[in-house]
């Protein structure tokens, strides 16, 4: 009787590890999913930045950057 309340105990605690290593597994790659998302977008925008065609040396843009740089 006892050995088979062991079994029982060992089966029960066994089913309970696995489940919380698959709920650990999956909010570790949602998290790393969601920081794939962050870089993709991240590297969209800076694209689109790189192609903007301004020329910074233009003394209104620097005055432009100045007073926003002192808000």
């Amino acid at each position: 009787m006892m050995l088979r309340l062991k079994l029982w105990l060992a089966a029960g605690g066994a089913f309970i590890v696995a489940l919380l290593s698959i709920w650990f597994g999956g909010k570790k790659a949602g998290q790393n999913a969601a920081k794939a998302e962050e870089l993709n977008e991240y590297i969209e925008t800076r694209k689109r930045m790189d192609k903007v065609d301004g020329d910074t040396r233009h003394p209104d843009l620097r005055e432009w950057l100045r007073e926003r740089g002192e808000r």
